[in-house]
């Protein structure tokens, strides 16, 4: 089929679907992306009938946040993925990395302007962003005890932290300028190499910022892929005085459970984890603790199996009461619709979760892509962040066609979780 009749095909669909939404009711996307923008439908990696379920619906949206074109590009640097974000007041910040490809030939042509370096914000909800500011152009650190893949970003009394393998970045003004903090920490009581800064940073009055990371694990990435090399210990590293000197505390992990990245939450003056865990074949792991402190306990969920692993997110809604997670499934597994790549809604109360309970509710598939993984790429749902204002919950992925190129789109649910599942559930059903 030519050019020319594919775009007036999706035109006869775009308004088709225009038609069909006034007269029932439903909602359709603004701007309808899908259908105007080729390059995002591409990355985007969903089919016409998957963008079909977020088109139809109040309850749950889909929008690109960053395209890899015009002044976006740096470079060859046209993979954008890793997205996490932080809430203050009504903005979010997401971090991001920049660079050429997720793995692949295309390595060979990483440069200097690559990394998870890059930040955009938004304050109406992700209808617009900034333009991206890249965090080196402020300067780096020589020195950190982070060897792995990653970076953290939080909030705390009107500040918005960014810690990363290369310094520690704040913004006082939601984003908008950043400066470096002053390369006057002191690692020298921190003999460990640790994993990553962090996802999603933690902050109290006791221990100040903390960064939640991994050790024990192979610096070999072989052998972290194909045996599941991850860290053994989970690690706090954290900064009473917010990033000049720095204390750690660790805590070894039970048979079954291994780690890299780690998602941590902070709700009702506790603490909780949902984990990725790194052996092959098995389910996401969680941890909890009543004293939002170590000891912490943990288990193996029900959640799996994992095969592939990828990096889950959790969060406490305020609407459900509820402990709700998202997990990404790379090889189509797991509850739902089998067979391509996609990603889950899961919960149980906090409850529950204290008291030790391992099975999660399934809720819901709320993406999946073309494809299985290898063809299709992205997720790393870690980061969400909840507007109580707007009443949803707001996850930030990336997508992708394997190695060549990749954006970051935004998903977004409604806080009403049952009417949520509801949806999804009944969407696969009647599809």
């Amino acid at each position: 089929m030519s050019k020319s009749r594919i775009n007036v095909s999706m035109k006869k669909i775009c308004l088709f679907c225009f038609c069909a939404g006034m007269l029932s009711g439903c909602k359709m996307q603004e701007p309808d992306w899908y259908y105007t923008d080729a390059q995002a439908r591409e990355l985007s990696q969903l089919t016409t009938e998957e963008f079909d379920k977020f088109a139809k619906s109040e309850l749950i949206d889909v929008r690109p946040v960053i395209i890899p074109r015009g002044e976006n590009l740096v470079g060859k640097n046209d993979y954008y993925m890793w997205p996490i974000a932080t809430m203050i007041d009504d903005t979010m910040v997401v971090l991001y990395s920049r660079g050429s490809c997720h793995w692949g030939a295309q390595k060979s042509e990483a440069d200097k302007n690559g990394g998870i370096r890059m930040i955009v914000t938004s304050s109406d909800g992700g209808k617009t962003w900034s333009k991206p500011f890249d965090l080196m152009s402020v300067g780096s650190w020589k020195k950190t005890p982070f060897c792995g893949f990653g970076g953290g970003i939080g909030s705390y009394k009107g500040v918005v932290y960014v810690a990363l393998n290369k310094g520690i970045y704040k913004s006082c003004d939601k984003g908008k300028t950043w400066k470096l903090l002053t390369e006057k920490s002191t690692w020298d009581q921190i003999s460990e190499t640790l994993w990553s800064a962090g996802t999603r940073l933690t902050f109290d009055d006791t221990h100040g910022m903390v960064f939640w990371t991994t050790t024990g694990f192979s610096k070999n990435y072989i052998d972290r892929r194909d045996h599941g090399a991850y860290g053994t210990h989970m690690v706090a590293l954290y900064s009473p005085d917010f990033g000049h000197t720095w204390k750690i505390e660790s805590q070894a992990l039970p048979e079954g459970l291994r780690l890299s990245e780690i998602t941590p939450l902070q709700f009702n003056n506790k603490l909780a984890f949902f984990l990725r865990n790194g052996l092959k074949k098995t389910c996401y792991g969680q941890g909890y603790s009543d004293t939002s402190w170590f000891p912490f306990s943990f288990g193996i969920s029900n959640i799996g199996p994992v095969g592939l692993v990828d990096t889950p997110d959790i969060q406490f809604n305020p609407k459900t009461q509820r402990i709700e997670v998202a997990g990404p499934h790379r090889t189509g597994l797991g509850d739902g619709p089998q067979g391509r790549m996609k990603a889950n809604l899961y919960s149980m109360t906090p409850e529950e979760l204290a008291a030790g309970k391992t099975e999660w509710r399934y809720d819901g598939t709320l993406i999946r892509y073309k494809n299985l993984m290898g063809k299709s790429d992205g997720f790393n749902l870690v980061g969400s962040v909840i507007d109580e204002a707007r009443k949803r919950r707001f996850f930030h992925v990336w997508g992708g066609n394997g190695t060549n190129s990749a954006a970051i789109f935004q998903y977004s649910i409604s806080l009403d979780t049952e009417k949520v599942s509801s949806y999804l559930k009944d969407f696969y059903i009647k599809k």
